[in-house]
């Protein structure tokens, strides 16, 4: 007989996080402020998600929630899929969970690099067997944070086969590490407070790595039971906010000495925008894009352009032939019009790419316009396909059917027709990835990459993957000496020469990164994000009467 497995239920505890902030940004053509880089262009990106399915009317569900006298901060945001952290898979699963969990380690907001948080030291000597040594603390049930914590709740990641899973067999290569395995050969128990994680080749960015959800840790009782569906449901952290109730319309999080934190679900984005005009909703997620003119005189001082890490691309095949010259992907890339794009069927919603790293990206990151055939050029982009040779036949653009893509691919099409007088259709398929591994693409594709980290290396190395086909040997060793560097500083200078490489060759031509707006009452106050949490939560406060 099977033993029954315990259930679980708690209480909350919490910390005090070190405090941060963006200075609000300009729109259109102005610049965009921020304190780390005055230059930052104002479109940039973010993995934060706009519309959410709302049961009752966002104007009576959360009528006088920014009045002066009501406690609560209310946040209008996308819906959830999951609290479960290996599962999380939206930007605002990880705004939930940036607030109620403490990771290993936390993304400064100004400048993205990581600082340890859970964890008290994350060493090693060859940058492929990492030693993690954890602080004292404790779950919202009173139960010990340990070694187990994270060794059992990655377990669990890969063993479910949760959406986290990649980032340990295709990311950081955890030594054994495989879907709907129980054991892991890489996770070894030192004792209460230590572990060590054995990777399969080393990694420069693995402690910048674990501010992913995949890894937070769960509670002892919870792995035993697992429960996972009454997990999710009332999840227990380890961070400065306990969650209270959790449902398809709101997740209500407390904090002791603190006010409550009120997530509402709200249909789309023109609802969040009108409800903070009405003073109905303290912050909003998402503007929508018939807003995007008039935000800064709606919200003066009062929003801001969170920067992003998801990219993105027109990748080629290498085994297609007509496709081989880089003379030919430099053409089509300055024939295309990034910002007409990004203003007409992508509704203000996704910055121009000028760069293959992303603008989220902070640490390591070059200056803005390294990537010159990103710029529009027509006559310059018909020059170079003559000397290139020309290119005759169809020329299909293979992409996801059902992605939301088509607006903006019939645009870039017709771009690329005009300018270079080419047979080139869109080409929806049921597939994508199985007509990649089948090489049967012969024309460019949609690629969507967002890096795992904030390092210039975790958003090149998707460029080189099984995909694109392209294996350029000096490149793999440059991304190869970033991975071996002995720190993250070490490894700027070998992934820029490798982002420098990539442009040369343009195996995949950077398009736009999206992008998310936040829009916030008088009474708000502390509003802070970046590209990998997302809006901080546990930084918001309402200003005193």
């Amino acid at each position: 007989m099977t033993e029954a497995r315990p259930r679980w239920d708690g209480i909350s505890r919490g910390h005090d996080p070190a405090s941060g902030r963006f200075v609000p940004c300009g729109l259109r053509r102005r610049r965009c402020r921020t304190l780390t880089d005055v230059k930052s262009a104002t479109r940039t990106a973010a993995l934060l998600s706009g519309a959410v399915v709302m049961l009752v009317s966002p104007f009576v569900a959360m009528k006088a929630m920014s009045d002066p006298a009501d406690p609560r901060v209310s946040v209008g945001a996308a819906p959830a899929s999951t609290l479960v952290p290996g599962d999380i898979r939206d930007g605002t699963g990880r705004m939930i969970a940036g607030a109620v969990w403490t990771g290993l380690v936390a993304y400064d907001p100004r400048t993205g690099v990581p600082a340890n948080a859970a964890a008290e030291a994350i060493t090693s000597d060859d940058r492929k067997v990492w030693t993690v040594k954890l602080k004292p603390g404790r779950f919202h049930d009173g139960s010990p944070v340990s070694a187990r914590s994270f060794t059992g709740a990655w377990s669990a990641v890969l063993r479910e086969g949760w959406s986290g899973a990649r980032l340990f067999t295709e990311v950081a290569h955890v030594k054994g590490a495989k879907v709907k395995q129980e054991r892991v050969d890489g996770l070894t128990v030192v004792d209460d407070l230590t572990f060590k994680v054995t990777l399969d080749r080393p990694m420069n960015g693995f402690p910048a790595l674990l501010g992913d959800p995949a890894f937070l840790p769960m509670p002892d009782g919870v792995l035993r039971s697992r429960d996972w569906a009454s997990y999710g449901k009332r999840p227990i952290g380890n961070g400065p906010y306990r969650v209270r109730a959790h449902d398809q319309r709101e997740t209500v999080l407390d904090r002791d000495g603190a006010r409550t934190i009120v997530v509402k679900a709200m249909p789309d984005a023109a609802a969040q925008y009108k409800a903070v005009q009405a003073g109905d909703l303290d912050l909003a997620t998402a503007v929508p894009p018939n807003r995007h003119e008039s935000m800064e005189a709606d919200f003066r001082r009062r929003h801001l352009i969170v920067p992003g890490r998801a990219m993105t691309y027109l990748a080629f095949p290498q085994w297609e032939k007509r496709f081989t010259n880089p003379s030919i992907r430099q053409a089509m890339s300055m024939a295309i019009d990034r910002n007409a794009v990004s203003e007409g069927p992508l509704g203000y919603q996704t910055s121009p790419a000028n760069a293959l790293v992303p603008p989220g990206v902070l640490p390591g990151r070059r200056d803005e316009g390294q990537c010159r055939p990103c710029v529009h050029d027509p006559a310059a982009s018909a020059a170079t396909l003559a000397d290139a040779g020309g290119l005759t036949g169809p020329v299909p653009i293979w992409y996801e059917a059902g992605a939301g893509d088509d607006a903006w691919l019939k645009a870039v099409a017709e771009q690329l027709r005009k300018t270079l007088k080419l047979d080139v259709q869109p080409k929806p398929t049921e597939d994508l990835q199985k007509a990649l591994a089948d090489r049967t693409v012969d024309g460019p594709f949609v690629l969507k990459a967002a890096p795992a980290y904030p390092a210039p290396i975790a958003a090149l190395t998707p460029l080189l993957d099984a995909r694109t086909g392209y294996g350029d040997d000096y490149t793999l060793d440059l991304i190869g000496d970033a991975e071996r560097a002995a720190t993250p500083e070490d490894a700027v200078t070998p992934a820029r020469l490798a982002e420098t490489a990539l442009l040369r060759d343009m195996p995949a031509m950077p398009l736009w990164t999206n992008h998310d707006h936040l829009v916030w009452s008088e009474r708000l106050q502390g509003v802070t994000a970046d590209a990998f949490t997302g809006v901080r939560l546990d930084r918001l406060t309402i200003k005193d009467s």
